[in-house]
């Protein structure tokens, strides 16, 4: 991925956390000069490898799964907040407009599970994470009865992170003053998530 050295994030903990909270993700994967991509959840186990494990399942009829190479490497892509930045919203108008996002991209090495056990193990650790984001009072035990079933559609995959790059633009490269009057003008429903990171960069000092 393209990074400027304004936009680059390093640090793994805030990149880990970005994977957290923005866990929907893509894989990404190519097989005999094609490229396949699988929109999927991703669990992220920290203390797991060297450098983090990221967990997902397919469903078995997505034959995606199939023909990832184990020996090889795949690409995972997570997005957050993004939107539309306007030049008559800065001090110094005289630019051209831009966009302002963050992306965290992960290459790993993929591993396929089949396994029941295991299988029932990730189901159970995703879900669990998901249900606790949002406090309800839901357990994996009142699907029980469906739950021998999904195990025997999904296939599990455990990719151990091997690099890590993040890419925060939002601004940095301007002035103060320019991505305060960002902040201004941003509309939560049309860019959420923008105005409060833009924020705490400027709280922070990373601007």
């Amino acid at each position: 991925m393209y990074i400027p050295s304004s936009f680059k994030e390093e640090n793994e903990a805030i990149l880990f956390d970005f994977i957290e909270e923005f866990n929907f993700g893509i894989l990404f994967s190519s097989h005999e000069a094609k490229d396949q991509a699988t929109h999927l959840p991703f669990l992220l186990d920290r203390k797991r490898g060297d450098r983090g494990t990221l967990i997902a399942h397919f469903a078995r009829a997505n034959k995606h799964w199939a023909e990832i190479n184990e020996e090889g490497e795949v690409l995972c892509v997570f997005h957050g907040p993004h939107g539309y930045i306007s030049p008559s919203w800065y001090k110094q108008r005289e630019t051209v407009p831009t966009w302002n996002y963050s992306a965290v991209h992960i290459y790993g090495t993929p591993k396929i599970i089949e396994d029941t056990n295991e299988l029932a193990n990730m189901v159970t650790q995703l879900t669990q994470y998901h249900e606790s984001q949002i406090e309800t009072d839901w357990s994996l035990k009142e699907g029980e009865h469906k739950f021998e079933s999904l195990l025997k559609a999904i296939v599990g995959i455990e990719i151990e992170i091997k690099t890590i790059e993040g890419k925060f633009k939002f601004n940095q490269n301007r002035s103060k003053e320019d991505q305060q009057g960002v902040i201004d003008h941003l509309d939560d429903s049309v860019s959420p998530g923008v105005k409060d990171i833009m924020k705490k960069n400027l709280i922070s000092g990373n601007s």
